[in-house]
């Protein structure tokens, strides 16, 4: 199952807690993990267990920074480093999204060239007017579904002047929009994704069977809640919300 991938999963020393409670989730998947942070603020060995855990490693790129320039430049960096691995196939977490299933969906291999991102509507008033014509008016979100061609393609336009970090959208979620219009690329929302605060007991769309792909959740009760519940309804439809 799940050929040719690698799991990475994009944090900071912060972030190490939720990245150690859920390595079941990343490892789940029967693929090689790859945990990215940054180099002034790292995810070390020790602190994830290599030692019994040997499919997982842990690489260093950038500087933290929650939003802005900075924070662009170590995306792009963590980009980078995933072309230095063999795979074709890269699914992308922040640590605090997952994907539910042990089997990554059929749909992202059957069109691995397409960016496939937990995708929401951006509709915040202020940021209408700083989206160029033509572009979609969403973020895309973590987990990321993207195949080396799409990689690739999108480092080859990181240096235009359209990528670079927006005055009034200087996000990750958004710098990935960039990335994808400016080289053309196709974009798809995953068919069966969630992308809210998700809290234990997990109550409100979380709770209805269907979602594989889910951001955000921080709280090892509920990431495990929503593993009992995608179990238990395992046959369930793709979900749009």
């Amino acid at each position: 199952m799940n050929p040719d991938t690698r799991i990475a999963v994009c944090c900071y020393e912060g972030d190490q807690h939720q990245v150690r409670n859920n390595l079941n989730v990343y490892l789940h998947h029967g693929c090689p993990v790859t945990v990215l942070s940054p180099e002034d603020s790292p995810v070390d060995s020790s602190t994830i267990l290599m030692s019994v855990f040997p499919d997982i490693d842990c690489r260093f790129g950038g500087k933290r920074a929650y939003i802005g320039q900075t924070s662009l430049d170590r995306e792009r960096r963590h980009l980078e480093i995933l072309l230095e691995y063999p795979e074709n196939h890269f699914l992308i977490h922040d640590a605090d999204s997952v994907c539910l299933d042990p089997v990554i969906p059929q749909y992202l291999y059957d069109e691995p060239d397409i960016v496939w991102s937990n995708q929401v509507d951006d509709a915040i008033p202020q940021h209408q007017a700083a989206f160029p014509e033509g572009w979609p008016h969403v973020a895309f979100q973590p987990p990321y579904f993207l195949s080396r061609k799409t990689i690739g393609r999108m480092l080859a336009v990181a240096a235009d002047p359209r990528c670079v970090a927006s005055p009034m959208m200087p996000f990750i979620d958004y710098y990935m929009v960039q990335l994808t219009m400016v080289a053309g690329l196709p974009w798809r929302r995953f068919m069966d994704c969630l992308s809210y605060s998700i809290r234990y007991p997990v109550r409100g769309p979380a709770a209805i069977p269907g979602a594989v792909m889910v951001h955000s959740v921080r709280d090892p009760r509920a990431v495990q809640m929503l593993l009992e519940m995608r179990k238990a309804h395992s046959n369930a439809p793709p979900k749009f919300i």
